[in-house]
């Protein structure tokens, strides 16, 4: 199982970059997970991210879009991606679990399970007092006055665990092995509108991001005791898909901190436990891809999945063009 937060990040840029201690998912990851320090992912935004781990190397998932229409195809399975192909070739069903169709609206060939939670808009995944900032306007002013008040009454009747959780612990398992790969809006990241040093965006986003991370825990504790009763041999891969995004392009440090720095780990924690001590063994730091490979190699009994090394090159966000190593330069922990 894969599941992504969106902008959940480490406890170390939790207290530096929003000014709070701790939340009550950071506790429970701590208590139940192997986390892995100095954790970058090497592609952003969120559909990028997403799909690198698909194509396991983000060159692979540059040449797809280039062949295609430049729009997300693995996810839903409209293109073949290497990951589902190696998992599908042992056995595996795949099923992947996002909150509306920005990965599109039908699933193609290439997974066996595509889900999408709602057909609502992202401005829906927004805290009321944070819709103001985002999109320019459009979601506290337009997006929801083309929504009927009964569209909007069950949306409010439906809890995080009922529409977050539930497609999850809803997978059958009982025909034979499960890979499922899910992403959930919590505690997200800020908008373009955001100002570093405007005091009113950051209590408000300080706010927001504490209460969904709250309520992120509670999704993920659900799934956590659901995979220890209903699918105990699992391995749980937790991360986050991105950073907060709050970081200011006068300062490189906080920009590649905040885009590329994530929360990530695994459950339980003794899961594939010398591979992925070979890695942070290898480099002061681990990049979500760095974990993907390293669990596919603990289940293939050492095979690399890749016939030759992935890409050094960061290919999306703000250091694209950059070495990976440059991660090396802006440890945070």
């Amino acid at each position: 199982y894969f599941v992504s937060f969106d902008a959940m990040v480490p406890r170390a840029l939790l207290n530096k970059h929003l000014r709070l201690e701790t939340t009550d998912f950071h506790d429970l990851f701590e208590e139940r997970f192997r986390r892995f320090p100095n954790l970058f992912v090497e592609s952003v935004w969120t559909v990028n991210s997403i799909e690198s781990i698909l194509s396991l190397d983000a060159l692979q998932l540059k040449s797809v879009r280039k062949s295609g229409d430049g729009f997300p195809s693995l996810f839903s399975g409209k293109d073949p991606s290497p990951l589902f192909s190696i998992l599908r070739k042992n056995g595996y069903e795949t099923t992947t679990i996002y909150g509306n169709r920005m990965f599109g609206k039908k699933k193609g060939p290439y997974v066996d399970n595509y889900i999408t939670t709602d057909r609502h808009t992202v401005c829906d995944f927004l805290d009321p007092e944070v819709r103001t900032l985002s999109f320019w306007g459009y979601c506290s002013r337009f997006a929801l006055e083309k929504r009927s008040w009964n569209d909007l009454s069950v949306e409010r009747t439906a809890t995080p665990l009922e529409r977050d959780a539930a497609p999850i612990m809803k997978v059958d398992v009982s025909g034979g092995p499960q890979f499922v790969m899910a992403h959930l809006n919590y505690p997200r990241h800020v908008d373009r509108s955001f100002r570093s040093g405007n005091a009113s965006h950051f209590e408000t986003y300080q706010s927001a991001y504490l209460r969904r991370s709250n309520l992120a825990a509670g999704i993920l504790d659900a799934i956590v005791r659901h995979l220890e009763e209903n699918d105990p041999g699992a391995i749980l891969l937790v991360y986050g898909d991105h950073g907060t995004m709050m970081g200011d392009k006068d300062d490189p440090t906080f920009v590649l901190q905040s885009y590329y720095s994530v929360l990530g780990g695994v459950y339980p924690r003794e899961a594939c436990g010398a591979w992925f001590d070979e890695v942070e063994a290898a480099r002061n730091h681990m990049t979500v891809l760095d974990a993907v490979h390293a669990l596919l190699r603990c289940l293939s009994g050492g095979e690399n999945a890749l016939a030759k090394p992935r890409t050094r090159t960061i290919l999306f966000g703000p250091a694209k063009g950059q070495d990976r190593s440059i991660f090396e330069e802006h440890l945070y922990e």
